[in-house]
Formats: structure tokens, C-alpha cells, sequence
């Protein structure tokens, strides 16, 4: 009981919740780089384990909604995973390269910013394209 009440306040609040760690990671990189690179992964990591927990648990109460199959249950958790993992994956890559480049001749500051502007154009562009797979 107390595990239900926790997602869904978890549910309810993971936008919010998201962009305060997104926030504090990027004062703490603005202020405090050398502290700040050592919270990262575990932040990253945190995000990226909710986001698939609550990905797989708003498909399985649509699935015992009656609203999805058992494959489509599959299919949904496996293509929205499949995306979010994508996501990270190309802010990681590209959104480091932009950032190099763009670090070698206008500062680490302007990089830190473009590096984040790739990372949520990298998020957008998986949502309107692979986001469409999903029922």
C-alpha cells in the first residue's frame, strides 16, 4: 500500500522532481564543477531507473484497464524504453561533441549550454518520431 501511494506521488510529481535534479546538476557544474561531475552518474542513473519504472507502470495500468493486450503491453514498455534510452544516448554523444567544439572557442559555460540545447532537441526528435509507435 505504502509502495502504490509512493508511484503515485512519484507519477504525479516525476516532471517536477526531473527538472529540480536537471537544475541542480547544472548549477552545481556552474559553480562547483570538480563536486558536481561526481554527482552526475547517480543522478543520471536515477532518472533514467524512474523514468522506465513509471514508463512500465503507466502501461500496466492501462493493460489491466483492459485498454492494452499482453502484447501490446510489451511492445509499448519495450519501444517507449527503447526511446528513452535512445534519448540518453544521443545527448550523451552528440550533445559531447557540440560541446567540445563549441568549448574550444567560447568557454565551458556556452558549451555546458549547448550540450543541454542538443540534449532536449535530441529528446524531442525521438518523441515525434518513435513516439508515434506507441498506442
Amino acid at each position: 500500500m505504502v509502495c502504490f501511494m509512493f508511484y503515485t506521488i512519484l507519477e504525479t510529481h516525476w516532471p517536477k522532481l526531473a527538472l529540480l535534479l536537471t537544475l541542480t546538476l547544472f548549477a552545481g557544474l556552474l559553480f562547483a564543477p570538480a563536486l558536481a561531475q561526481g554527482f552526475a552518474t547517480p543522478f543520471i542513473v536515477l532518472t533514467l531507473g524512474m523514468g522506465i519504472l513509471l514508463l512500465a507502470l503507466r502501461n500496466w495500468r492501462s493493460h489491466r484497464a483492459g485498454k492494452l493486450s499482453g502484447l501490446e503491453l510489451v511492445r509499448n514498455v519495450f519501444v517507449e524504453t527503447a526511446c528513452l534510452l535512445l534519448v540518453f544516448v544521443l545527448a550523451r554523444f552528440v550533445g559531447r561533441h557540440v560541446a567540445g567544439f563549441v568549448g574550444e572557442g567560447y568557454g565551458w559555460r556556452l558549451a555546458l549550454l549547448s550540450a543541454l540545447l542538443v540534449g532536449v532537441a535530441a529528446g524531442l526528435a525521438v518523441q515525434k518520431t518513435l513516439g508515434k509507435l506507441v498506442k
